[in-house]
């Protein structure tokens, strides 16, 4: 990646919230670099937050790639 390099940038996002707890579902798209035509990879980041009153501070963050057999559901996409 240091090399050939890396973007990643949202395409659509799913948000829900209970008390202090929002959880995000966001899917990405990956390219060598911004102007890039080629996507190289997709996937879902699971961001989970708590809300301090003041503030949200991430908790976990964690993603799993598209594959064959992992192909992303419609529900998040855009």
């Amino acid at each position: 990646m240091e090399r050939s390099g890396f973007f990643e940038r949202q395409i659509a996002a799913k948000t829900e919230e209970f008390g202090v707890m929002t959880h995000v579902f966001s899917t990405y798209e990956s390219r060598r670099n911004a102007a890039d035509e080629k996507t190289i990879a997709r996937g879902i980041n699971s961001i989970q937050l708590l809300h301090d009153g003041g503030r949200c501070w991430i908790v976990t963050v964690y993603w799993d790639s598209e594959r064959p057999g992992n192909e992303i559901p419609r529900k998040y996409l855009p």
